[in-house]
Formats: C-alpha cells, sequence, structure tokens
C-alpha cells in the first residue's frame, strides 16, 4: 500500500513538473512592436506638413513633441501601439549635460502621451526621449529618441481674461520673459479650433510687443469669446531647430 501510495505522488510530481516546463517552452517571448515617437512637426499655424506619407493639418494634439501652456514642461507623444496585450511604458529622458538616460516614469499602456511636468526642467536645454513598451509577458521592445527644447514664455498683459472688448481695434500686447526671435499670437474659437494666427518677427523693439486683430474677422465673431496666447520661438542652428514656448492662455468676448 505504502509502495502504491508513493509511486502515485512521484507520478503526480512528474506531471506537474512536465506541465510546468510546458508553461515555461509555451510562454510569450516575442517583444511587442517597436514603438515609434512623434517629432517635433511643426506648430498650429503652420502650413500642412507630411509625416508618414499622409498630410496633417498641424494642431497642439497631433505635431509631435512640444511645450503646452500649463506649464514649463513637455510632451511627449507617440504614434498608437499595435499590440493588444500590452502592460506599461517606461520613460526615459537624458539631455546634453545629463548625457546617461534615466528611467523618469512608468505609465500603463492606454496613454497616448506623457506630460513631462519636471520643475527642474531648465530653458535652451535640448531634452531627448524615448520608451520602453512592455507587453503582459515581460517583452520589452524600445522606440527611437525625439528631442526638442524650452524657451521663456510670454507675459500676456492685455486684453485682460475674460475682458469685454470692440471689434475694432482689438489689440493684443505682451511683455517678453527672456529672448525670443519670433512670437506667435495664436487665436482659437470657445472650442479650441483653430482660427487666425500673426507672426511677429523682432529684435531690439521694446516691451510691450503687440498685434491688432483684423476688425473683419473680430466682426465674424460679434457676440462670441475667444481664447488667445502667444507662442515663443528661437532657431538654433545646431539643431536645425526652433526652441518654443506657449504662454497660459486668456479668454476675450467680442462685444
Amino acid at each position: 500500500m505504502f509502495r502504491c501510495i508513493l509511486l502515485s505522488l512521484l507520478l503526480v510530481m512528474l506531471l506537474l513538473a512536465a506541465c510546468s516546463g510546458q508553461d515555461e517552452n509555451d510562454k510569450d517571448k516575442v517583444p511587442p512592436i517597436p514603438p515609434v515617437l512623434i517629432p517635433h512637426l511643426g506648430d498650429t499655424g503652420d502650413q500642412p506638413v507630411v509625416y508618414q506619407g499622409q498630410p496633417i493639418q498641424l494642431n497642439d494634439e497631433n505635431n509631435g513633441i512640444d511645450t503646452v501652456p500649463d506649464g514649463d514642461w513637455i510632451r511627449v507623444s507617440w504614434n498608437p501601439f499595435l499590440d493588444n496585450d500590452l502592460s506599461h511604458v517606461k520613460i526615459y529622458r537624458y539631455d546634453e549635460f545629463d548625457p546617461e538616460p534615466v528611467q523618469i516614469d512608468s505609465i500603463p499602456s492606454s496613454a497616448t502621451y506623457y506630460l513631462d511636468t519636471d520643475n527642474q526642467l531648465t530653458e535652451r536645454v535640448w531634452y531627448s526621449y524615448f520608451i520602453d513598451l512592455v507587453d503582459s509577458s515581460g517583452n520589452v521592445s524600445r522606440s527611437d529618441t525625439i528631442s526638442y527644447g524650452l524657451l521663456s514664455k510670454s507675459l500676456p498683459l492685455t486684453p485682460e481674461n475674460n475682458a469685454t472688448i470692440s471689434p475694432v481695434g482689438a489689440e493684443f500686447k505682451w511683455n517678453r520673459s527672456g529672448f525670443a526671435s519670433k512670437f506667435r499670437l495664436i487665436v482659437f474659437d470657445e472650442n479650441y479650433n483653430y482660427v487666425w494666427h500673426h507672426d511677429l518677427m523682432v529684435a531690439l523693439e521694446i516691451d510691450p510687443l503687440s498685434v491688432t486683430l483684423p476688425v473683419n474677422l473680430a466682426s465674424q465673431y460679434s457676440g462670441q469669446s475667444l481664447r488667445w496666447r502667444i507662442d515663443s520661438f528661437d532657431w538654433d542652428e545646431e539643431m536645425q531647430m526652433y526652441l518654443g514656448s506657449e504662454s497660459s492662455e486668456r479668454v476675450v468676448h467680442i462685444q
């Protein structure tokens, strides 16, 4: 009897070992399709660009890595992931002064972008990012690397937030808080749809800087509200790209 019990136990252990080995062999070992980060394609108000063979009308959501109005932060975005069994995304960053990549965050794979809200980000420093995409079995694939740099934000002056103005002579003024060679007054409607912009190239002009909204355009929005902000740009010859920033946004009501 004892021998039968012992043989039965040995048989069960062998079966469990066999099953365990089979599970290990059957484990998914294929990494996800490598993720693709979106470089800075341009800015809201620019002419359409071609990205991955498709023409794109640029806006704040699809123009790739960029700054945001909310703070001195950088938004990193990527193309939709192509796998279904995904777990999470690891975010890495380095810069020209600290070239060793450091993992700065880990977020769910359902995210479509990452907002780097590190308050230590410094103006005129090029920050580079890449990500690791991890699936549910622990397999990892790495993205390409993209870079961007911050400028100091412009300071909107007038009209004040929620001010009501006449469509005639609607003037927008702002001060610089650092050097930039180009400024863009950009106007959206109440639903954040692009309406109009005007670029101002500057050199030694004295603050405040200003742009006047065309009367015919302002009249089209009589009785409505518009949103406006100031985007700042400066060309970096070595990187062959603009650094940038976006001021806080204001709302103005047109009589």
